[in-house]
C-alpha cells in the first residue's frame, strides 16, 4: 500500500517510518509541509493509496490539506487518517466535514497505528472491488441490446422521456402560454439500429440529443425522447419558431463533432424536425395531450411484420454486396 505521510515533527516521521515498513508491505513516502504534499499529490506519480496527516501543520493545516485532496478525483474516496493531539469536537468535526476517513491521537501508539492502517488497507480494497463491480456493470448496461421502440434514457440531461415532459407542461399554472410544439425525427434510425452495435446506437441518440439542446441553447425549451428514433419538444416564448434555422445549427453540429470510430457509420444520419401546429397559444394541458397524440415516429417501416423486415434487409445486404 502507498501511503503519504505529512507531519512538521521528525520525531512522527520517524516513529511511522519504522512502524510501517517495507517488510510490511507499505510504501510510505513523508514530508512536512501541506505545500509539498499537494505538489506530490497532483504530480505524475503512482496514486497513493492511503494518507496520514497531521492535523496542525504550518502554513496550510492539515484539515484544508484534506479538503484540498479530497477535492482530487483519484482520491475521492481514499482513506486518510488525521494525526492530532488534540481531543476537540470541533476539531474533528471539522476534519470528518473535510473527508477525514479516521484519526489517531499523539503520542502515537505502533499497535493502534498499525491497526488503523490495516482498517484502512480493507477499506480501499474493498473500494477498488466496488469500483470494479460498477465498471463491469457499466460495461455490461452499454453492450445490452435496446429494442427501437424503446424510450431509452440519455445521458443528456436536458432530454428527458415524455412522462417527464408532459409533467413539466401539466404543472404550469393555469393559462395559455405562447408555444411550440414540434418533432425532430432520426431518419433511417432503424436501419442503423440493425447495423451497429449497442454503443454505437446510444451514440447516434446521444448525439442528436446534444445537437438539439445546442441549437435551442437560447430559447425557452423542453425536450424529450420517445423511442423509435422521435425526440420530442416545446419552445416556449413568444418569439416565432425558426424551424430552418433551428435544423441547419442540428445538422451544423452534428457534422462538426461526428466520431466515426464511435458512431459505427461515415456519416450523421439525416434530420426531420416538424412543427406540430400553426397554433400560437396553449395550455399545458392542451400541448400536453398534442405530444402524446404524436409520439410515434412516422417511421416507413411501421406496420412491417419482423420477417417482412428481416427479408427486406437481406435483400439491401445483398444488393449492397453485389455492388461493392
Amino acid at each position: 500500500m502507498r501511503i503519504l505521510a505529512v507531519d512538521d515533527d521528525p520525531v512522527i516521521l520517524d516513529l511511522l517510518e519504522r512502524a510501517l515498513a517495507d517488510d510490511r508491505g507499505y510504501q510510505l513516502t513523508t514530508c512536512k509541509t501541506a505545500e509539498e504534499a499537494l505538489t506530490l499529490v497532483a504530480g505524475p506519480i503512482e496514486p497513493f493509496e492511503c494518507f496520514l496527516l497531521d492535523v496542525m501543520l504550518p502554513g496550510i493545516d492539515g484539515i484544508e490539506l484534506c479538503d484540498r485532496i479530497r477535492q482530487t478525483q483519484a482520491y475521492r474516496s481514499a482513506p486518510i487518517i488525521m494525526i492530532t493531539a488534540s481531543r476537540e469536537a470541533d476539531l474533528m468535526e471539522r476534519a470528518f466535514y473535510a473527508g477525514a476517513t479516521d484519526f489517531i491521537s499523539k503520542p502515537l501508539d505502533g499497535v493502534e497505528l498499525s491497526a488503523r492502517i490495516v482498517s484502512a488497507s480493507m477499506l480501499n480494497d474493498s473500494l477498488h472491488r466496488e469500483r470494479e463491480v460498477r465498471h463491469t456493470l457499466a460495461d455490461l448496461t452499454a453492450q445490452m441490446k435496446v429494442r427501437f421502440e424503446e424510450p431509452i434514457k440519455l445521458e443528456t440531461p436536458e432530454v428527458t422521456d415524455l412522462l417527464a415532459l408532459e409533467n413539466s407542461l401539466l404543472r404550469l399554472p393555469e393559462g395559455l402560454y405562447a408555444m411550440t410544439p414540434f418533432t425532430v425525427d432520426v431518419v433511417g434510425l432503424r436501419g442503423i439500429h440493425r447495423a451497429v452495435a449497442p454503443p454505437a446506437f446510444r451514440f447516434h441518440l446521444e448525439a442528436v440529443a446534444k445537437a438539439m439542446v445546442s441549437a435551442l441553447e437560447q430559447r425557452t425549451a423542453r425536450l424529450a425522447y420517445t423511442g423509435s428514433g422521435r425526440f420530442m419538444g416545446v419552445v416556449l416564448g413568444r418569439e416565432r419558431f425558426n424551424r430552418d434555422a433551428v435544423l441547419t445549427q442540428i445538422n451544423a453540429t452534428l457534422s462538426a463533432d461526428w466520431d466515426v470510430a464511435a458512431s459505427g457509420t461515415p456519416m450523421p444520419p439525416a434530420i426531420r424536425l416538424t412543427t406540430l401546429s400553426d397554433q400560437r397559444l396553449w395550455s399545458g394541458v392542451s400541448a400536453s395531450d398534442l405530444l402524446r397524440a404524436k409520439k410515434t415516429n412516422t417511421d416507413l417501416l411501421r406496420g412491417v411484420r419482423e420477417e417482412q423486415e428481416d427479408a427486406l434487409f437481406e435483400k439491401l445486404d445483398a444488393k449492397v454486396s453485389r455492388t461493392s
